[in-house]
C-alpha cells in the first residue's frame, strides 16, 4: 500500500534486539540528524518516517516487530514505515505481505536508509517503496557516534556476521560471516566517547570472540582490549556476549589485572545437557563449561558471569531438562536468561523431530526462571560490605531520592548523589539488601579527588 507522505523531515526509531542493533539505531539516527532531519520519540507520533530496527531471534521478536508497524501506522496514518534489521534480512516476505508496511531494507542494505528517506523526500521516483537486500556480508559498516540517546554509557560495534552452524540459530543468515571492524576505528570511537564524558563502554558484536580471525595478523580481541587500554585514560571497558571456547588465559588475566575492565561475562550455555549440546552443534560440553566457569571465578572472585538457556529444544525430555537444571544449579553463575525454543525457518532444528509441546516448555521456563532469580539474589547479597566502581546512571524518576549506579561486576546499586555525578564512575560502598534492589553509600571523599576537573557529562 502506498501512503501519502508529508514533506516533513521528521523521523522514529524503534529497536528490537540486541546491543549490535541498538548501535546501530544510533547511527542511523547520528546521520539522519547531521543531515538535517528532526528525531522523534516514537510514544511522541507524528513523525513522517518510522524505522523499525528489528529482530528475528525467536518468534516472539518477530511478532513484536510487526506490532511496531501497526503502532507506527495507527500513530501516524500517512507516514513512510521502513522495516530493516534480521526480521527484515531473513523474512522480508512476511513484512512485504502487510499492508502497513512501505519498505523492508535488510540488514545489507541498512546503510542505505538515510539515501534513500532523502530520495523520498526529493521526490525521487528512482527511490523504491519495496526492494530487496543484497544480502548480509559485505565490508563491515561502522560510523563514528557522538553519543548514545538515554544511556548513560555506550555500545559500540567492534564486528559483525557469524561463522558457526549452531542448529537452531538464523543468526548466520541474517547478518553473514564473521568480520571485524577496523582496531583503530575502535580505538578512535572508544576515546572520543570517552571525551565526550562517557564513563563505560560495552564492545559488542555477534561473536566478539573471533575479533581478528578474519584479518591477517591482526589483534585479536585480547590485543585489541589492551590496545584500548592504553589508548584511553580513565573509561570502563565492558565485554558484551563471549563464547566459551574463545575466552583465553590472556583475556582473563586483563580482566582480573585493572578496574578499568568489568568483571563480567556473558557465556551462552544453551543447555547442560551433552546430547542437547550435540544436537545444537555447539563446540563444547558441559565438563568443558564447567572446567571454564571455575576456572574464572577461582582467578576473579568477584566476576559477575551470566550466561543463556534454551528450554525445550527437539528432543528435550524430562531427563535432559532435569540435567540443565542441576547444571546450571550448580555453577557458580550470577544469573541466567531463559529461552523457549523458537522454530526459525532455515534453520536444522526447524524440521527436527521431537519438538517439544508448549505447555512443557512453559512449565520448565517457569522452573528455571525460579532458580535464576533466587541465584540472582544469592550474588547480589554477597556484594554487601564490598567497595565497587559504581556508573551513575541518572536519578530511577523524577521523584526517587535515589540514583541508579551499575557496578563493574553487573550490580544495579540505588545511591544518594549529587547531579554533577551522573555518567561518571565513583567508589560505592553496598550497604544492604531490601526487596530485591542493592543499596548503597558514595565515597564523596574520593570522587571529589578522582573528578576534580572532569567534564562534565552531556546529559
Amino acid at each position: 500500500m502506498t501512503h501519502a507522505r508529508t514533506p516533513h523531515k521528521t523521523f522514529s526509531i524503534i529497536t528490537l534486539g540486541c546491543k549490535l542493533n541498538q548501535y546501530e539505531s544510533e547511527c542511523l539516527r547520528e546521520r539522519l540528524v547531521q543531515q538535517g532531519w528532526t528525531y522523534c520519540r516514537f510514544e511522541e507520533g507524528g513523525a513522517s518516517f518510522y524505522i523499525i530496527n528489528s529482530c528475528t531471534v525467536t518468534g516472539k521478536t518477530d511478532a513484536r516487530t510487526r506490532n511496531f508497524v501497526r503502532r507506527a501506522r495507527r500513530a501516524s496514518p500517512d507516514a513512510t514505515i521502513i522495516v530493516t534489521g534480521c526480521y527484515a534480512e531473513t523474512q522480508p516476505e512476511a513484512l512485504r505481505s502487510m499492508n502497513e508496511v512501505d519498505l523492508v531494507l535488510g540488514n545489507g542494505e541498512k546503510r542505505s536508509i538515510p539515501l534513500v528517506m532523502n530520495g523520498i523526500i526529493a521526490g525521487d521516483d528512482r527511490s523504491p517503496l519495496r526492494t530487496s537486500s543484497p544480502g548480509p556480508g559485505g565490508p563491515v559498516d561502522f560510523h563514528k557516534i557522538d553519543s548514545f540517546l538515554d544511556h548513560s554509557r555506550a555500545f559500540i560495534k567492534i564486528q559483525e556476521g557469524c561463522n558457526a552452524s549452531c542448529s537452531y540459530c538464523i543468526i548466520p543468515v541474517a547478518r553473514g560471516r564473521s568480520r571485524s571492524v577496523p582496531p583503530q576505528c575502535v580505538i578512535d570511537q572508544v576515546r572520543h566517547l570517552e571525551q565526550r564524558g562517557y564513563g563505560e563502554v560495552v564492545l559488542t558484536g555477534i561473536h566478539i570472540g573471533r575479533y581478528g580471525h578474519d584479518t591477517n595478523g591482526g589483534p585479536d580481541l585480547a590485543e585489541l582490549v589492551r590496545m584500548l587500554l592504553g589508548g584511553t585514560e580513565h573509561v570502563r571497558l565492558r565485554l558484551s556476549s563471549i563464547e566459551v571456547t574463545e575466552i583465553d588465559d590472556e583475556l582473563v588475566s586483563l580482566i582480573g589485572s585493572t578496574d578499568r575492565i568489568a568483571p563480567h561475562l556473558h557465556i551462552p550455555l544453551q543447555s547442560g545437557d551433552d546430547g542437547v549440546l550435540a544436537a545444537m552443534k555447539r563446540p563444547y560440553r558441559s565438563a568443558f563449561f564447567r572446567a571454564m566457569i571455575e576456572k574464572l571465578k577461582a582467578l576473579v572472585p568477584s566476576m559477575a558471569i551470566g550466561t543463556d538457556i534454551i528450554v525445550g529444544f527437539p528432543g528435550e525430555g524430562e531427563e535432559q531438562f532435569r540435567n540443565t537444571y542441576l547444571f546450571v544449579g550448580e555453577l557458580p553463575i550470577s544469573y541466567f536468561h531463559v529461552f523457549n525454543f523458537s522454530r526459525r525457518p532455515g534453520t536444522a532444528a526447524f524440521t527436527m523431530t521431537g519438538q517439544v509441546p508448549a505447555d512443557v516448555r512453559k512449565r520448565r521456563s517457569a522452573k528455571l526462571i525460579k532458580l535464576g532469580t533466587a541465584k540472582r539474589r544469592g550474588f547480589m547479597k554477597s556484594s554487601i560490605g564490598i567497595r565497587e566502581q559504581g556508573l551513575i546512571q541518572g536519578p530511577e524518576s523524577a521523584f526517587s531520592r535515589f540514583s541508579r549506579s551499575l557496578t563493574g561486576n553487573y550490580c544495579e546499586v540505588f545511591v544518594r548523589c549529587p547531579s554533577r555525578l551522573n555518567g561518571k564512575l565513583v567508589p560505592v560502598i553496598v550497604t544492604h539488601y531490601s526487596s530485591g534492589r542493592l543499596y548503597g553509600n558514595v565515597i564523596e571523599s574520593e570522587s571529589r579527588l578522582q573528578h576534580a576537573g572532569s567534564r562534565e557529562h552531556p546529559r
